[in-house]
């Protein structure tokens, strides 16, 4: 579901990206202009999240052999 997840992101993103690209030719002072900058900026943030948690994560202390190994400080 990640992978779903993040394809659609980095579409939306590429997609937003070309608008912001026609907008700053055709419209550079627009409101229009500067809410497509402000959706890239929160794309590209949501893109970071789902990537991290695309991710797959070890947790050292959920192995068995760590969790059986005596701690020594």
């Amino acid at each position: 579901m990640g992978k779903k997840r993040l394809l659609a992101v980095r579409k939306q993103l590429k997609r937003e990206q070309l608008h912001v690209r026609w907008l700053e030719q055709h419209l550079p002072h627009s409101p229009q202009f500067n809410s497509a900058q402000q959706r890239v900026a929160q794309l590209c943030v949501l893109k970071c999240v789902v990537e991290s948690a695309a991710l797959p994560t070890t947790n050292a202390a959920t192995k068995k052999s760590d969790a059986e190994a005596p701690l020594s400080l």
